[in-house]
């Protein structure tokens, strides 16, 4: 496989987002989950991660039926973390004492988001457990969604103000609004507002070409499909 050619950047990270189902790198075609291929081929997840941490040094990664079911292919992601490289896992943290079992087979940071955890109770545990943490601000039509009616009714500026209190300097905001072609700026300006001082954001994108407004905005960073930087990837 071949990634493409993409600007490097001193004070912008590009982190791409490898999601698995199951011991399968995942990419979204038609509303559904597709194996991602190569050339025609089924793209193996070690593979793909090896080649990923060795050009951006970071990876994303997503397991999918460990957000949907809990059931993470541990062995898979372990072997993925000790190949290096600075690896955030998003497995699907509902409850603080489940975050551990990420840091344990290796991940630099683990990812809570609002769309599954279970209460700023759970979020402030969560920090107590572990300052690796990155917390994802989950955005639908402007909302924060969660199960959480206290999180779901919070102003996303108001949310990362207050979570930001409890000492998280880490952020994600990924906007899930049905259609979205780019990350809307008064969005993250609202949030790179409320940031600590040494906070960081870091965006969910759906354009490569979203990066240039991002760093004026005040972003740290973006986050995109690993298959949007592959040759060939179908």
């Amino acid at each position: 496989m071949k990634l493409i050619d993409l600007p490097v950047y001193s004070d912008f990270q590009l982190v791409p987002s490898m999601a698995v189902m199951g011991r399968t790198p995942v990419r979204v075609r038609d509303g559904r989950y597709a194996p991602i291929r190569s050339n025609g081929k089924v793209v193996g997840a070690r593979d793909l991660a090896s080649e990923l941490i060795g050009r951006f040094h970071h990876l994303h990664y997503l397991d999918i039926l460990g957000i949907r079911k809990g059931t993470v292919e541990w062995n898979l992601f372990q072997s993925i973390t000790d190949a290096g490289g600075e690896v955030w896992a998003d497995i699907g943290v509902v409850y603080a004492d489940s975050l551990i079992d990420a840091l344990m087979a290796g991940a630099s940071y683990a990812v809570i988001t609002t769309k599954t955890i279970g209460s700023l109770e759970e979020i402030a545990s969560s920090f107590e457990l572990t300052e690796n943490l990155i917390m994802q601000m989950d955005i639908e039509n402007g909302s924060v969604l969660s199960r959480d009616r206290k999180i779901s009714k919070m102003d996303p500026g108001d949310l990362v103000k207050e979570i930001a209190e409890l000492g998280i300097e880490r952020f994600i905001v990924d906007d899930l609004t049905l259609g979205r072609e780019r990350v809307p700026e008064d969005l993250i300006e609202k949030i790179v507002l409320e940031l600590p001082e040494n906070g960081s954001l870091y965006a969910g994108i759906e354009r490569m070409d979203e990066i240039e407004a991002l760093r004026e905005l005040g972003a740290k960073g973006a986050i995109f499909s690993c298959s949007r930087v592959m040759e060939g990837a179908g």
